[in-house]
């Protein structure tokens, strides 16, 4: 059998146009870890440090489009890579224009401010994957 971290980026993504399984074993414990290397690849893939919530949303459609993994078993691999962060993407800026103003605040007029106040500010979900080969 196949060992899912020897698939590349392009022999993923034609599986997934294709909509062929990919040669997994359907384990308790193998489907989850295979899930997370696929997510993982498709993640580092597309542009994650921009807009990490598009690119979670672009990789769970493409695997929702090739229907080997459910929306449940995607949604609890992103879940369980969840991070808080106060290092904010683009996406998150634009989203919150407030945040944008107060980091261009701190960056340029007052850089110590703000420093000691990380707890009350906003924070922004981001993902960690291991990164695979």
């Amino acid at each position: 059998m196949v060992n899912i971290t020897q698939y590349d980026l392009d022999e993923m993504i034609q599986k997934i146009q294709n909509k062929s399984p990919f040669e997994i074993q359907d384990s308790e414990r193998s489907r989850p870890a295979s899930l997370r290397v696929i997510i993982s690849k498709l993640y580092y893939a597309l542009d994650y440090e921009k807009e990490p919530q598009a690119t979670r949303q672009k990789v769970t459609q493409l695997l929702l489009y090739h229907g080997q993994f459910s929306r449940e078993e995607i949604d609890g691999i992103f879940q369980s890579s969840a991070k808080e962060t106060t290092a904010y993407s683009l996406e998150f800026l634009k989203q919150h224009p407030e945040v944008a103003k107060a980091e261009a605040l701190k960056s340029k007029e007052f850089p110590d401010e703000l420093e000691g106040e990380d707890s009350e500010r906003l924070k922004e979900i981001k993902y960690i994957f291991p990164h695979y080969r």
